[in-house]
């Protein structure tokens, strides 16, 4: 009982704390939304830019709760694409480091292949990758696992192989086998630098969706930013901009945050 008297503060003001860090997180973002739209809105006075060069933020606010269905069908769509590409590129990623910590051989065989794919320009590929899994969502998840692969892969090969000697030692003096030793020591080892290449997939994830969707048409943000450019509807095109812009920032900050905790 006095233990669990001492936790329970201590979680409280873990709690606490939590929460006051995500106010002052808040209060940070909406400063600096103000700031950004100050400076629009300045730069489109001062230098006196016609609407249909670029928009000011009044007239992409208006598109924005105007057309707010189709840019939210939009955004979800290519929300599924890149958490469901990037989902199936990190159990690809796991699988492989944890291949090439077992086999080293099989590491120097593969991981030059996998190099060499990862360089191939998406757009050179593009045509193929529609070919193989047609004009829909197929081929968003394909460029997202492609662009998304590598960076997960090599961290996580860097976390399996990052456990201490000593932990190492001990699992082997108690006779554990290989994938003992993997899921009690090398995993929970790796978790920090998983999480870093989560993160570090994340940056272009959201990206890499709509290039994939400007390629095949498929309806999500980017053939919507495609399209309001086409018809030179600049305050759709700009609101498209800014909901794709505020998706991929979110994502990034949950997997930092995601991150931080793991590292702790």
């Amino acid at each position: 009982m006095a233990e669990l008297s001492e936790k329970l503060p201590s979680r409280f003001e873990e709690s606490q704390e939590r929460l006051r860090k995500l106010g002052s997180f808040a209060r940070f973002a909406a400063i600096v939304v103000v700031i950004l739209v100050i400076l629009w809105q300045g730069v489109i006075s001062l230098f006196d830019i016609a609407p249909f060069v670029a928009p000011d933020p009044r007239s992409v606010a208006a598109a924005l709760f105007a057309e707010w269905d189709a840019l939210s069908g939009a955004i979800l769509y290519t929300l599924g694409s890149t958490l469901g590409g990037m989902t199936i590129a990190l159990a690809l990623a796991l699988l492989f480091a944890g291949l090439f910590t077992l086999s080293p051989l099989l590491n120097r065989a593969l991981l030059p292949i996998i190099v060499i794919i990862r360089t191939a320009p998406i757009l050179a590929i593009a045509p193929l990758l529609i070919l193989i899994f047609g004009r829909g969502q197929g081929t968003s998840l394909a460029v997202v696992v492609m662009v998304s692969f590598f960076p997960m892969m090599v961290n996580a090969a860097r976390g399996f192989a990052s456990p201490r000697a000593n932990a190492m030692e001990l699992m082997h003096v108690c006779g554990a086998s290989w994938m003992q030793t993997f899921v009690k020591v090398r995993f929970p080892f790796a978790l920090p630098f998983i999480s870093t290449g989560i993160r570090m997939a994340s940056a272009g994830a959201v990206l890499s969706a709509m290039l994939a969707e400007w390629l095949s048409g498929a309806p999500g943000i980017g053939t919507l930013i495609l399209e309001a450019s086409s018809f030179r509807n600049l305050p759709l095109m700009w609101a498209g901009v800014v909901v794709s812009m505020v998706t991929a920032t979110t994502i990034y900050g949950l997997t930092a945050q995601m991150e931080k905790g793991l590292t702790r």
